[in-house]
């Protein structure tokens, strides 16, 4: 029931970022992050492909709501991630900081370009400037540079709320 609302928590927070905070990044950095992907990154290496291709989709979903673009298409992006991070969950070591940076880093790079594709299958009238090629890079570098940030407070946020989940046990009754 912790683990549920926790991440429920950390779906809303993800979509307040979305919608308000990242606004101010764009005017601080001149990119916007994509909180959406960080979280179905960290999803999928922290509770499996199963939790990482539901929470993704739904996050997705969220994200085309809010964005207004074509519906399905980061709600299929996002549950590919989710599900291909959690595949990579047995192989993974714990807090490996660059390993983070270098996934978000290629989930963002495929977040974009299968945008681009779907784009091209459903509405082939749309053009794709150059305009959104230089906002994905940015996007991805700033994703890439947060990423071992948010998943290590995220991480450490939920080894607090359960230690038995997060791989260290409860001391035992005497």
């Amino acid at each position: 029931m912790i683990f549920a609302l926790f991440y429920f928590l950390l779906g809303m927070a993800s979509i307040v970022v979305q919608a308000a905070v990242s606004e101010y990044f764009n005017a601080w950095l001149g990119a916007r992050p994509d909180p959406m992907a960080l979280i179905v990154v960290y999803l999928g290496l922290q509770r499996g492909k199963e939790s990482g291709l539901i929470g993704g989709f739904i996050l997705g979903l969220l994200q085309d709501v809010l964005s207004g673009g074509l519906l399905g298409a980061n709600a299929l992006s996002k549950g590919l991630i989710g599900h291909a991070t959690g595949c990579l969950r047995r192989n993974v070591t714990g807090r490996e900081a660059l390993f983070h940076a270098i996934l978000v880093a290629i989930a963002s790079i495929f977040n974009a370009a299968l945008l681009v594709f779907l784009l091209f299958i459903f509405l082939p009238d749309v053009p794709v400037t150059s305009y959104y090629w230089v906002e994905a890079g940015k996007t991805t570098l700033l994703n890439t540079f947060l990423a071992p940030l948010l998943i290590g407070l995220l991480v450490g946020a939920e080894e607090r709320i359960a230690p038995a989940a997060a791989g260290s046990p409860y001391p035992e009754k005497s």
